[in-house]
């Protein structure tokens, strides 16, 4: 990564539900606006003149989409960042003062000197697939409170009003169901990314969707990062002569779950899953630990499916460019096989 030229100007915006505090770094002081479509409007209007390299902005419970959104609809580079990052990076230093001015400020070195990744269209539509996937956990969650209330209410009127508010839920969540697979149906690289997920023993369809919509990394990183993103990469934890156990944290909870569920259904079904799962508990292993192991495995072979798909297509796409413009030479065939990446 080459440093940004001095030239360039990094952005860094804290947003919260009320406003905006803006830094720009090659200022010395920000600016404040309202979050409000006025107030982003003339964020735009204020930053286009201005040589921009990167506008950062991080997660704040949601109230940061309506801002990247327009910016993205402006063609200005926005980059949304994690909040815990962006902490430990001004710790780093040794800020401990947080304030939104001082928010702003850290967001806009941040940005100069990490240069993150720039908020693209399909980090657009990723967001409105994972509001419809959040609204069908928050569901699910509501349904089985309301199931369980009406198993133990002893009243009649409060047992029927239970179980009427739980089927009514159960209708808006068929709903959902459909307009997720719709949405996804839409779009040709995530569907066939499903459509290749579910060839796989112990991958269904509400476990196909959370992948293409929670983990668009698959089939784009190797198994080591992929398995640290999702959560189920052991970590050392040793010191000196110490050395404790390993144990997996961090990552994407619902993506761990969704994969925690496939895993133990792939076990009893899949039979290389089965093999292994067995083989490490013949070996001593304990049966979560085993079975977090299948977790990664099985992990590794969606990724290695993914990449190898989309490795032919970009070969397939090549050889065509080829011979569209006459160039001589055999059009190369994708990779066969599905089997997992050793």
């Amino acid at each position: 990564m080459s440093p940004l030229s001095p030239d360039l100007v990094c952005v860094g915006v804290d947003v919260s539900k009320e406003t905006l505090d803006v830094h720009v770094d090659s200022a010395k002081r920000g600016f404040k606006l309202p979050n409000t479509p006025a107030g982003r409007a003339k964020l735009i209007d204020r930053l286009r003149g201005l040589p921009l390299a990167f506008v950062v902005v991080e997660s704040s419970g949601g109230y940061e989409r309506p801002l990247l959104f327009a910016m993205l609809e402006a063609g200005l580079p926005a980059s949304h960042v994690n909040p815990r990052v962006v902490r430990d990076y001004a710790r780093s230093f040794n800020l401990l003062a947080k304030t939104d001015p001082i928010d702003g400020r850290t967001l806009s070195w941040f940005g100069r000197e990490r240069q993150p990744r720039l908020f693209t269209q399909t980090d657009k539509l990723r967001h409105m697939l994972q509001d419809l996937n959040r609204c069908r956990r928050q569901l699910i969650e509501q349904i089985t409170a309301l199931s369980n209330q009406a198993e133990t209410a002893i009243h009649p009127t409060a047992k029927q009003v239970l179980q009427d508010a739980a089927e009514a839920l159960e209708k808006q969540l068929a709903v959902i169901d459909r307009d997720v697979q719709a949405e996804i149906d839409k779009l040709p690289r995530l569907k066939r990314r499903q459509e290749l997920l579910l060839e796989v023993d112990g991958i269904g369809p509400i476990t196909s969707r959370t992948l293409v919509i929670e983990l668009p990394e698959l089939g784009t990183i190797d198994r080591r990062k992929l398995a640290a993103l999702v959560g189920v990469a052991p970590f050392n934890d040793d010191s000196g002569t110490i050395s404790n156990r390993r144990i997996i944290k961090g990552g994407r909870p619902h993506v761990r779950a969704a994969l925690y569920m496939a895993a133990l259904t792939g076990i009893r079904s899949n039979p290389v899953l089965s093999a292994y799962y067995r083989h490490l508990t013949d070996s001593g292993k304990p049966s979560k630990v085993a079975l977090v192991a299948c977790m990664r495995k099985l992990l590794t072979h969606l990724n290695t499916i993914i990449t190898r798909d989309e490795a032919g297509d970009a070969a397939d796409a090549s050889a065509n460019a080829h011979e569209a413009g006459g160039s001589p030479g055999a059009k190369a065939t994708p990779a066969q096989g599905r089997g997992e990446k050793e």
